[in-house]
């Protein structure tokens, strides 16, 4: 109830225009459900990765609500409930207590570093994974109790369609050998065993997931030693925010180059915070497992540096349940204590995080109402983050604020000379002002750029038919058309061009294929120039 309390007020939020157009709202495979959109999904990776089970969560959404924003949002909160219930089941077995479970599961349920999974639809993988890999371990645990065979079979299989939903949870056989080590299983042959299927499903999934990820572009000219740094200050970053989380952003700055004294220094703090953890001998065997959790679930994050991310928030959804373990044996142990005075400070900090934490993730499912109000959140924030200035500007774009954009585009390419999508939008804004030499311009070195970008030469090929360059025109629109036959509108386009040329029998040809199509303006074309039939 405390889960859905807190992030109720996110469910009426709208789409954000960075992902969830190719996601969902632009996704024509989700608004069928034949032999055909699902052979499309188990085939063809979405925002360059293998996640068909996200497809068909998205399908049933469509299914349900016929694109409705809200069902969209319903089903992630309904499935970051449906783990905060996992997570409890798993923590108890785990270490046979209530309350560790109790905690861990509080914590899970309202802490606001999860809202970014939660409340953006395009995050569907992460909950969908954390569900399938909960569920996997608690198959594992009852394995373990009962030592047959067909929990493991079970496990396995939950382990498969975690991995049908997000590549990350291949490193599950890792955290299974953890399981052993917190139940106190020694290494066998038996125990190495059971886990072979596991890692031939890794194996399996991983090479997928390479296949399939396009999008890796490495940022900044960082070498092996600089990355070592980064992600060192990355998990501190993320230690921080565990406890203190204040300035939440969808996104932050790499650090820029020579690196900053506080990045250098972030090794060091990780030893010593390790260090510190590890002192009292009694809680060692937690300890470890909590740490070696989180760092196999957030490691895969840091091997792989995106364009928009070397730390994000949602990476952290599942592997904070090691580091909220930790933090519920020592409130444990205060209260078993038998003075008073550690019982007392630990119920009030208790009390004092769980009002915070509700209070923040409350305020932070504002931030992501839509578009402009998540992007804006994280320029206020991490200004140095181009992606962010370029998903307003298109937000702005969209709802007819040219004024608006142009500077968000502007700032797009001050911070990143290789933004091609902010030139091509700059294109867009000068063309809308009537300024088609400027266009033309912006246009040209997009097409230079991004030679198979076919919404580059409509574009372009539109402002070539306002500066009345019909042979161009039709060269450019060819060349889309080409590349993307679904651009309706082109056909449309190029049939003015042709007509231009004095093609009037090709004209016709193309307004009878717009028309065909659902393009309104191909009728009135065709009506004007008496086209034949």
């Amino acid at each position: 109830m405390a889960a859905f309390v807190v992030h109720a007020n996110g469910i009426g939020n709208g789409f954000i225009y960075f992902d969830d157009p190719e996601s969902v709202v632009d996704n024509v495979s989700i608004r069928e459900v034949d032999g055909a959109a699902i052979g499309h999904w188990f085939t063809t990776p979405l925002q360059s990765m293998y996640t068909p089970l996200v497809y068909a969560s998205y399908a049933i959404d469509h299914l349900v609500g016929q694109g409705a924003m809200g069902v969209y949002h319903f089903t992630n909160v309904l499935l970051h409930l449906a783990n905060v219930v996992l997570v409890f089941l798993l923590v108890r077995g785990l270490t046979e207590r209530v309350f560790p479970a109790a905690f861990v599961a509080a914590a899970f349920a309202v802490h606001p570093v999860n809202v970014d999974t939660v409340a953006w639809i395009s995050a569907r993988s992460n909950l969908l994974a954390t569900l399938f890999s909960l569920a996997a371990l608690l198959a594992y645990l009852r394995h373990l109790d009962s030592r047959r065979w067909g929990p493991l079979a079970w496990s396995a299989a939950l382990f498969g369609l975690a991995t049908l939903s997000k590549s990350t949870a291949v490193v599950l056989p890792l955290v299974l050998f953890l399981v052993d080590f917190l139940k106190g299983r020694r290494p066998s042959r038996r125990s190495f065993l059971e886990k072979v299927p596991f890692l031939v499903i890794a194996a399996a999934m991983g090479l997928v997931a390479l296949t399939a990820r396009q999008d890796v572009v490495p940022p900044r000219d960082y070498t092996v030693v600089d990355r070592f740094f980064v992600a060192c200050s990355a998990v501190v970053d993320y230690l921080v925010q565990l406890v203190g989380p204040f300035h939440l952003s969808l996104a932050y700055e790499y650090p820029g180059k020579p690196l900053p004294w506080f990045v250098l220094l972030s090794p060091l703090v990780l030893a010593a915070v390790v260090a510190a953890l590890l002192v009292p001998r009694s809680s060692r065997k937690v300890v470890v497992f909590g740490l070696a959790f989180f760092a196999v679930g957030i490691a895969l994050t840091q091997a792989v540096l995106l364009i928009d991310n070397y730390h994000a928030n949602r990476y952290a959804y599942l592997p904070y349940l090691g580091l909220f373990l930790i933090a519920a044996h020592f409130a444990e142990k205060a209260f078993q204590h038998r003075d008073r005075v550690p019982r007392i400070a630990v119920t009030g900090a208790m009390a004092v995080f769980a009002v915070l934490f509700a209070t923040l993730t409350i305020t932070r499912n504002m931030a992501w109402k839509d578009t402009e109000t998540i992007m804006s959140d994280a320029i206020a924030k991490e200004p140095g983050v181009a992606f962010a200035h370029n998903s307003r500007g298109i937000a702005r774009y969209t709802a007819g604020d040219y004024t608006g954009a142009a500077p968000d585009f502007e700032a797009t390419i001050a911070l990143d000379r290789d933004f091609m999508l902010a030139y091509y939008y700059l294109g867009l804004i000068r063309y809308q002002n009537g300024d088609y030499a400027a266009a033309l311009s912006k246009l040209d070195y997009v097409v230079s750029r991004l030679p198979t970008f076919a919404p580059g030469y409509s574009e372009r090929g539109r402002t070539r038919l306002a500066l009345k360059d019909y042979a161009g025109a039709r060269a450019d629109l060819s060349t889309a058309i080409g590349h993307d036959p679904g651009l309706v509108e082109d056909y449309h386009l190029r049939g003015l061009a042709e007509a231009g040329l004095g093609d009037t029998g090709a004209a016709c040809a193309d307004w009878r294929t717009a028309a065909s199509l659902g393009n309104a303006d191909a009728g009135r074309s065709i009506a004007g120039a008496h086209c034949p039939g």
